[in-house]
């Protein structure tokens, strides 16, 4: 565990994407990351996989998390046990209710208005960054008990950059800074918005850094899309999912083959508007369930 806290530690936050030149293997033996995909209001899926991952007794040496795979990686890190996964229950059952709402600026007016406005984002993260400091149990990233680390995007160079260590809310709050919908976040002389645009999926920053085995905990929407174009948004929105599921079967594919890959299922995922948080815990439930099934499947 502090041979990954090391490597992680040694991570260069402001050359993320040249890092695997920079990381060595820390060892042999078996070790096990977690990586926790973006996905906005399905991040619910997520507690469902975490649960069912710790009903089996399968316990992570390292967590990355990207977006509101962050904002969960960071949770379950503090305490990655069924406390853990109780306190993330709770945090989107709050969520499903509106306690707080997220993204209320985003209903006040039609998403096409919004879209021609002016300025740089719909809403702020300020219920956001309020959720996060009642809920979490720690400030930095030496508080956690695993290993957590999380990507942001630089708007000036389109690379990643990588939170390991510092405070930790910053650092969630910029991985999960969703354009447009949240101003870019500013630390250290950078503007910042979510690690999404830049690597969605770190299946290739866990082998960089040792994993040996890799459980995605992706949120879904990785079947086709309908191909009929009515409007141009819809060519849009076909475009951006052409585009995403490429990139992530890329990262899938370059780790495959150099350790053990599980792909937890997140059962049957409805399309929600991203704002739309009000079936978090029907998500869960559905991602646990499928998950169980598979692990125990792999387990015997």
């Amino acid at each position: 565990m502090e041979a990954v806290r090391g490597s992680l530690k040694n991570l260069n936050r402001f050359e993320a994407s040249r890092v695997g030149s920079t990381i060595r293997r820390v060892t042999k033996r078996k070790r096990v990351a977690f990586v926790l995909s973006g996905g906005g209001p399905l991040g619910g899926v997520q507690v469902g996989m975490l649960r069912a991952l710790v009903e089996t007794g399968i316990k992570p040496d390292l967590v990355l998390g990207c977006s509101v795979g962050a904002i969960n990686g960071a949770a379950f890190a503090a305490e990655p046990n069924l406390r853990g996964i109780q306190r993330l229950e709770r945090i989107w059952g709050r969520l499903a209710d509106g306690n707080p709402d997220l993204m209320a600026n985003t209903r006040l007016v039609p998403l096409i208005v919004e879209l021609g406005r002016k300025g740089e984002a719909f809403s702020t993260q300020d219920n956001l960054r309020m959720l996060l400091e009642e809920e979490s149990p720690a400030r930095h990233f030496s508080d956690l008990a695993v290993p957590f680390g999380c990507v942001a995007t630089d708007m000036e160079t389109a690379g990643e950059y990588w939170f390991t260590d510092g405070d930790l809310i910053p650092a969630v709050l910029a991985s999960s800074c969703l354009p447009g919908v949240y101003p870019p976040v500013e630390m250290e002389g950078r503007r910042l918005y979510d690690g999404g645009v830049a690597r969605e999926l770190p299946v290739g920053k866990a082998l960089e850094l040792g994993a040996t085995d890799i459980y995605i905990l992706q949120v879904g929407h990785l079947e086709g899309r309908d191909a009929e174009l009515k409007r141009p948004f819809d060519a849009l929105v076909h475009a951006y999912w052409a585009s995403r599921i490429a990139r992530l079967e890329d990262e899938i594919s370059s780790v495959e083959g150099h350790c053990n890959v599980y792909r937890l299922p997140a059962g049957d995922v409805p399309r929600l508007r991203f704002d739309d948080f009000s079936l978090s815990r029907e998500l869960a439930d559905e991602a646990y369930e499928a998950s169980a099934v598979y692990l125990d499947a792999h387990s015997s």
